[in-house]
C-alpha cells in the first residue's frame, strides 16, 4: 500500500467491512456514541463477502485518498462466510504485506455480540448464534442500526470473553484466520485500538 507523507495529532482508523450490515451499523453507533479525541473512525462498505476482495477494495479505497497519512490505521472486518482455508491464507498474506489489520469473525460478526453476554465456546453457525443472543436479548435482530446502544455497557465484557477463546485457539495452535477457528472473533483488537483514544 503506498502510503502518504504527513503529520498530524489526530490519527484515521479506516474500517471496511463486507456490506451493509450489524457491523457497518455497529462502528456507526459506537463512533456517534463515544468521545473520541485524537482519532476519527471512518467506516465504509465494500461490497464484498470474500476476505481477499474486501482487502484489495480497502487497498483501492485507500490509494485515492488524500486524506490518508502515514500512521493511520487501515482495518478489514469479515466473516467466515463461504471463505475457505486457501482465500483466508491468501488474505492474511496480502494484508500482513499492506499493513491492514484483518478483523475476522466466525462464524460471523454476531459471535462478538454474543459475547457480550458471556463466554461461548460451542461451534456455531450464523443462524446459532442468532438465537443465542436472543435468549439474552429478545428483541435483537440482524441489521439493527441500535446494537450499539443496547450492548455498550458490556463491552469490557465482550472484549475479555473473546480474548479467553482467542487464547484457548493459540494454546490449541489453531489457525485463528481457517475454518477451523469457530468460534472466535478479533473485534476485541479493534476495541482495544479504539478505547486508546476514549476519555
Amino acid at each position: 500500500m503506498v502510503r502518504r507523507e504527513g503529520s498530524r495529532s489526530t490519527k484515521n482508523l479506516w474500517i471496511f467491512c463486507e456490506g451493509k450490515k450489524t457491523e457497518t451499523f455497529y462502528f456507526k453507533k459506537l463512533r456517534h456514541l463515544e468521545r473520541i479525541d485524537g482519532l476519527q473512525i471512518k467506516v465504509f462498505t465494500s461490497g464484498n463477502t470474500d476476505a481477499v476482495g474486501i482487502i484489495e477494495h480497502a487497498q483501492k479505497f485507500i490509494e485515492h485518498r488524500k486524506d490518508y497519512v502515514e500512521g493511520d490505521f487501515v482495518c478489514c472486518v469479515f466473516d467466515r462466510d463461504q471463505n475457505q482455508n486457501s482465500v483466508l491464507a491468501q488474505a492474511k498474506r496480502i494484508a500482513e504485506q499492506a499493513n491492514i489489520c484483518l478483523i475476522f469473525s466466525n462464524p460471523c460478526f454476531e459471535y462478538w455480540v454474543l459475547c457480550h453476554f458471556g463466554s461461548f465456546h460451542s461451534r456455531y453457525s450464523p443462524d446459532d448464534v442468532i438465537d443465542k443472543i436472543k435468549e439474552y436479548l429478545p428483541e435483537y435482530r440482524k441489521n439493527d442500526s441500535e446494537t450499539y446502544s443496547k450492548v455498550k455497557e458490556k463491552t469490557q465484557i465482550a472484549n475479555n470473553n473473546a480474548k479467553v477463546i482467542h487464547k484457548k485457539h493459540i494454546e490449541k495452535n489453531v489457525e485463528i484466520i481457517s475454518c477451523e477457528s469457530n468460534p472466535v472473533t478479533l473485534v476485541f483488537h479493534l476495541i482495544d485500538k479504539i478505547f486508546e483514544f476514549v476519555r
